[in-house]
């Protein structure tokens, strides 16, 4: 039968070798973050200069409007906004397009979240991307807004939401962020 002071005893190295550890891991994670901060930084950076070469390359093929010029056309014609989200987080694509994008398509699509994580949704995912999204094939129109506050977009989107307008918002998750088939 062990007394209880004998079962502190063998408490204490392992304790005192978690500590030990704990501080050893400081250097560690030290070392981690320094070398996080600068990839984020660059992986941040390189997004945004794609992004702006897009943004470049739609202005010379006619394909780029300014905020204002999609909530008016959103208003006054209607038509698509096709929100084309790479993560939760962003990059976030804004197309404008004339057409029902909804009632014209071939497939059936639902939400961005569920569309991502599996293949039953890609057929969609392809069709919008040759009609409307490719910067080469596409029809639809980039819009340009780096710097429009998320109450501006959200207060659109509910509208659109909404019967009283007779655009419509949809969601896609572009081609490059599904998951890959076996062999790809």
């Amino acid at each position: 039968m062990q007394t209880q002071g004998t079962e502190s005893a063998e408490k204490q190295p392992s304790t005192w070798t978690g500590a030990v550890m704990g501080v050893a891991m400081i250097p560690v994670l030290f070392v981690g973050a320094c070398l996080a901060i600068p990839y984020t930084l660059g992986a941040r950076w390189l997004r945004l200069q794609r992004e702006h070469k897009l943004r470049l390359l739609m202005k010379s093929r006619g394909r780029l409007m300014t905020w204002p010029e999609f909530v008016r056309a959103m208003h006054e014609r209607g038509g698509t906004c096709i929100e084309e989200k790479f993560s939760a987080k962003g990059p976030v694509r804004f197309w404008w397009t004339p057409e029902d994008v909804r009632g014209e398509s071939p497939h059936e699509f639902i939400d961005w979240f569920t569309m991502r994580k599996g293949r039953q949704y890609e057929p969609f995912v392809h069709w919008c991307r040759a009609l409307y999204t490719s910067a080469d094939a596409g029809s639809a129109m980039l819009v340009d807004m780096p710097h429009v506050p998320r109450r501006e977009i959200y207060a659109l989107w509910s509208e659109c939401r909404s019967d009283a307008m007779k655009a419509q918002w949809i969601e896609v998750a572009p081609p490059e962020i599904l998951p890959r088939q076996p062999g790809q």
